[in-house]
């Protein structure tokens, strides 16, 4: 793996806040996370992204994972394309862009999964590694649980448009089962926080066809707990 790694040092392609993006052939590419990241915590992902792929479309192919100098990562399938995220902040675009992401997300919640961590269970984690917020823990311990398959980070960052029109999802660090209503929930929350210049939050849940009551008891936990996730 030396080699290999001395020849991805010369074409990183990109970073983010937890990994390096490496090419390693034309059409692979390594994410390498960054030092500090245990081993379990990116063999979770690997395993999620395995996972996901069996019953998900539109997964970027998985090769293998990557043990090097005490950093951990995983090759698969480079996906050319502009994030739907670039499709949405142009007004030109952006009635066509959201229809692609709502459309994806409701088929990901048609699909029942068990074999992965509950979205209670995942933000009781988050909580114990920062805080002792007893208050806060009580509130997750009452959320309903579901098995829907829930990407638990569903944004338009995370879905890249192929020059063919084909939407790619990527990024299952975050897999769990939960109702739906938690992963509109999250990704309510969230297209408030990042989508810029729009207010896309509210049509978007009016296009999966819910209210805010319907997740307003997961958007109070989301935002107690947002302090601790990042």
């Amino acid at each position: 793996m030396t080699n290999i790694m001395e020849n991805l040092k010369r074409h990183q392609i990109a970073e983010g806040n937890t990994a390096e993006i490496f090419e390693v052939e034309e059409n692979k590419i390594l994410k390498l996370f960054k030092p500090g990241y245990s081993k379990s915590t990116v063999q979770h992902e690997y395993d999620n992204h395995r996972m996901v792929s069996r019953i998900a479309e539109n997964i970027p192919k998985l090769f293998e994972f990557i043990t090097e100098n005490q950093r951990y990562g995983f090759i698969m399938e480079k996906v050319q394309g502009k994030s739907l995220a670039s499709l949405m902040q142009n007004d030109h675009t952006f009635d066509h862009a959201m229809e692609i992401f709502t459309n994806l997300h409701k088929n990901w919640l048609t699909q029942a999964i068990d074999g992965v961590v509950s979205y209670t269970e995942w933000m009781l984690y988050l909580l114990s590694a920062k805080s002792s917020d007893g208050d806060l823990a009580d509130k997750i311990k009452c959320l309903p649980l579901g098995n829907a398959l829930c990407h638990g980070d569903f944004h338009p960052y995370n879905i890249i448009i192929t020059s063919e029109g084909v939407a790619v999802t990527i990024d299952f660090a975050n897999i769990c089962k939960a109702p739906k209503e938690y992963d509109v929930a999250r990704t309510y929350f969230l297209l408030k926080e990042d989508i810029k210049g729009k207010s896309v939050a509210d049509l978007y849940l009016a296009k999966m066809k819910m209210e805010y009551r319907d997740i307003r008891m997961y958007i109070h936990v989301l935002e107690a707990l947002r302090k601790y996730e990042i």
